[in-house]
């Protein structure tokens, strides 16, 4: 289970105030207008802008998770949308505050001030298809130990909002027919998008594979039996060789180094999970790049299920493409 923030997250069913369009933003996931009182890198500020443009490190490329573009309060209704948005500043102070004060509300306002809540979300605000995320505090010092305490759990906060939108703007054309024959054959399914296709089907590893190409981004079910009694961070030797076999067999020879692998304990869906993330290579050739990995544990068949997300993109971003194979990963249920 991911880690639980120390800031309560609250959502508040609010009215959409000011600007309406009839269509999403457009522009990336990876996007977020940040609105303070000035738009100026300074104070606070900064904290919550450097938490937020977290540098991810997939071995030979270094990657933002988000790119931030600040604008004042003053300048926030003339900002042409965009999909995500952080109103970031203290209640009760210049412009922001009223920005603040409509967003939040008496009730909010008041949870801010007697240190109950400082962190936000609302679907839909100020315009339908954006995301807004509130961070806020009633002093500067205060906003300072809340953008740093919270940078994590703000930046998944806006990742699962992300792939909420994309799953379904992917899934608004679907293959069921694939979905279907998953179910029937093997005892699970996970939603298949009309963008992707079987690239594989393969009873001796066994494991199915659909794909998406230019650039290439793979997810692949896997399974095998599992003697435990459950699934802990613990077993991440067992789940290396388990994911190393997976690559070997059914990616032409791929190997991972494990001193680049990493291990977490999330959820997937409605599942727990030990997420392994790391890099792969071609044994044989000179390419590579990186995965994502999802171990899940079946108790009614003494199952380990492995649902595994693979990029290949060389030039091409990888974070917004393993975004994209995580939110069609998370459909994958079992029957």
């Amino acid at each position: 289970m991911r880690k639980a923030s120390a800031v309560i997250i609250a959502v508040f069913l609010l009215s959409s105030c000011g600007r309406t369009i009839s269509y999403p933003p457009a522009g990336s996931y990876s996007n977020i207008v940040m609105v303070t009182e000035t738009g100026k890198i300074d104070g606070a500020a900064e904290v919550m802008l450097r938490e937020l443009q977290h540098i991810v490190d997939y071995y030979n490329k270094q990657e933002l998770q988000f790119k931030v573009m600040l604008v004042s309060a003053r300048e926030m209704e003339k900002h042409t949308p965009t999909k995500n948005m952080v109103i970031f500043g203290i209640v009760d102070r210049g412009r922001i505050g009223s920005i603040l004060e409509k967003f939040l509300g008496t009730a909010g306002m008041r949870r801010v001030h007697q240190g109950e809540n400082n962190v936000f979300k609302k679907m839909d605000y100020p315009v339908s298809g954006q995301f807004t995320v509130v961070v806020t505090a009633s002093s500067e010092d205060e906003l300072t130990e809340v953008a740093l305490k919270n940078g994590e759990r703000i930046r998944e906060i806006i990742e699962e909002a992300n792939r909420e939108r994309l799953r379904n703007y992917l899934l608004s054309k679907e293959r069921i027919d694939v979905s279907e024959l998953l179910l029937a054959k093997y005892g699970f399914t996970v939603r298949v998008p009309s963008l992707y296709r079987m690239n594989q089907d393969r009873s001796e590893v066994p494991g199915v594979e659909i794909v998406r190409t230019q650039p290439h981004r793979g997810l692949t079910v896997s399974w095998r039996p599992w003697k435990e009694s459950g699934l802990t961070l613990a077993d991440s030797t067992e789940l290396y060789e388990a994911r190393s076999d997976v690559a070997w067999n059914m990616y032409d020879k791929d190997v991972m180094r494990r001193d680049i692998v990493f291990f977490y304990a999330d959820e997937l869906g409605p599942y727990q999970v030990v997420r392994m993330e790391g890099y792969w290579e071609n044994s044989e050739d000179l390419f590579g790049g990186p995965f994502k990995c999802f171990f899940l544990y079946d108790d009614i068949r003494s199952r380990l299920w492995i649902i595994d997300c693979v990029v290949y993109a060389p030039g091409f971003e990888k974070h917004k493409l393993l975004r994209e194979l995580h939110c069609v990963a998370e459909t994958f249920r079992i029957n």
